[in-house]
């Protein structure tokens, strides 16, 4: 799953430096905005990961709940 998140974020990042690439002609402009361009992809690659992390270890503690011994009454 995280692999198909990370495939979608390199493509909009394709997008973003190909269309800087193609229409921004001024050169010290440029390189900025590429910079800003892989700090948004590695921020958004990032997140996904931290997310997915999060969600699996939710996902592995709803699985192994134990309600009996949660509310066992004594």
């Amino acid at each position: 799953m995280l692999s198909a998140y990370n495939a979608m974020v390199d493509s909009v990042k394709d997008v973003k430096s190909n269309f800087v690439k193609n229409f921004v002609s001024n050169d010290e402009l440029k390189k900025p905005l590429d910079t800003y361009i892989n700090a948004q992809a590695a921020f958004a690659k990032h997140m996904g990961h931290e997310v997915y992390s999060f969600m699996t270890t939710v996902g592995n503690a709803m699985h192994n709940f134990d309600a009996k011994k949660a509310w066992a009454t004594k």
